[in-house]
């Protein structure tokens, strides 16, 4: 089932972009990064993915202005915020702009964060299913 999901890493730390990288390829997601909140944009723009996960902490465009622009370009877009030093105020307005879930850095473990990309990709297929049945 992974192996048809695209996965955007945005982060600003090379080293959690690798871990994250690694680990997930080796479930079966088909990965790709971006080291700044710009660059995801334009690969946004360019590509299709289904689960973002995306820092809130960033220089220049910051995980929440992302968040906003993600989901005024697809809705359907699963947005996973990570955090190691935010303010529950940048949590709970990433919430409220459509963040799907939020992970706390340093991860508990890298299980932990496929689990919550799991439970994405499950809430992704009721959605689609739901627009199906609207459609019909």
């Amino acid at each position: 089932m992974r192996q048809k999901y695209k996965v955007l890493i945005v982060d600003d730390e090379e080293g959690i972009v690798a871990a994250l990288k690694n680990n997930l390829a080796l479930e079966g997601y088909m990965i790709d990064n971006a080291l700044n909140a710009e660059d995801a944009y334009l690969k946004i723009k360019k590509d299709k993915y289904h689960i973002v996960l995306a820092d809130i902490e960033m220089p220049e465009m910051d995980g929440i202005e992302l968040l906003k622009q993600i989901k005024s370009y697809d809705a359907l877009t699963q947005v996973i915020m990570m955090t190691g030093s935010s303010t529950m105020d940048k949590i709970l307005r990433s919430l409220e702009f459509g963040a799907n879930d939020y992970i706390l850095k340093p991860f508990i473990s890298v299980d932990y964060v496929i689990q919550i990309i799991d439970y994405s990709i499950q809430k992704l297929e009721r959605w689609r299913d739901s627009i199906v049945q609207v459609v019909k």
